[in-house]
């Protein structure tokens, strides 16, 4: 057996990593952005909000960053990774957002105590293409004078612990995507996604103050 081969497998293992072969492309791993600095603000009186895992649409139950658009695009990166699970991920950034936002107290595990909680499903989280004659599924991504968006819509579904129904919403949000890139599309994303936390707390503030509606 080759020595320099040997050595290269022991040294793979005692470090941990894993060779596949010299033109293995290096991963990299994304998130939701979190938000900026806000204002101490006090805790919300209200009771605490289970986020459990958001339902995702199947096309990007992977770990790979997925851009694909609505004429039917669809580009899988193999580069470009999400660092936590998509469906895992949104209810975490948004319970970060809603918590500088409101003072919500949000949680992704079952609260022991009196609780409610908040379904999350993405309907979009796509790159919108501007209409016109050059929009074709075999037309070159990007290929256009109009500029793209990235879109996210959400339904919002908030129930009592014993899934009594309390309130529902819809909300979309759409932000300039520069460029068809993974880097690009998480980006805009992320700032979907801070906008539509920033419309929900007053919604779910106000829900939570009156359940029995």
């Amino acid at each position: 057996m080759n020595l320099r081969a040997v050595i290269l497998g022991l040294s793979a293992l005692l470090s941990g990593c894993i060779i596949f072969d010299q033109k293995s492309e290096a991963v990299v791993f994304h998130q939701f952005a979190s938000p900026g600095a806000q204002p101490n603000r006090a805790v919300s009186a209200g009771p605490q909000v289970f986020i459990p895992r958001a339902v995702i649409p199947s096309a990007l139950r992977r770990p790979n960053v997925v851009l694909l658009d609505d004429n039917g695009w669809v580009q899988i990166e193999d580069a470009h990774r999400w660092l936590a699970p998509l469906d895992r991920a949104i209810p975490e950034a948004a319970g970060r957002h809603l918590g500088a936002l409101s003072g919500v107290v949000t949680a992704t595990q079952t609260p022991s105590e009196d609780h409610l909680v908040l379904l999350l499903t993405v309907d979009k989280m796509e790159i919108f293409a501007p209409a016109g004659p050059e929009r074709s599924i075999f037309s070159l991504p990007g290929r256009t004078d109009k500029a793209d968006t990235a879109t996210l819509q959400l339904s919002c579904r908030l129930e009592k612990a014993d899934g009594t129904l309390v309130a529902v919403k819809t909300l979309t949000h759409a932000s300039p995507l520069k460029e068809r890139t993974a880097a690009a599309f998480v980006q805009a994303q992320s700032a979907n996604l801070a906008a539509l936390s920033a419309e929900l707390a007053p919604w779910l503030q106000a829900s939570a103050a009156s359940p029995s509606k």
